[in-house]
């Protein structure tokens, strides 16, 4: 069933599925992701395997999603959350752990603010 969420209901796993799935790294190597729990898994078919990819806690994971952001706009970070403008685009800004905010604000560039995803935990 699909129901519309708001980024800030996102957390763990479901933001950074969703940040790959707004990056686009399902179609660029071309495979299916999940989240199940706390963690993101790649599809293999009869299974799972752990997908390395948490941009909402790992800085060194938002190092793609931040050059992008920088490219296209200001990206400001601060010790309580992250905020993002851009031409054509607005400003968007989120408080919280600096990675996690950063991972919201471009979820919200790519997909808007609130957006239809099935959930997945």
């Amino acid at each position: 069933m699909r129901k519309k969420v708001s980024i800030q209901d996102l957390k763990d796993a479901d933001l950074a599925l969703w940040a790959a799935r707004a990056h686009g790294i399902e179609e660029k190597m071309d495979i299916k992701l999940y989240a199940s729990g706390p963690c993101l898994y790649r599809d293999t078919g009869p299974g799972g395997a752990p997908f390395a990819f948490r941009p909402d806690s790992d800085l060194g994971d938002s190092a793609i999603l931040i050059q992008e952001m920088t490219q296209a706009g200001i990206l400001t970070l601060f010790g309580h959350g992250a905020q993002f403008e851009a031409q054509g685009f607005g400003h968007v800004g989120f408080t919280g752990a600096p990675a996690a905010a950063l991972t919201r604000c471009y979820i919200a560039w790519k997909l808007g603010q609130d957006f239809t995803a099935i959930p997945t935990n």
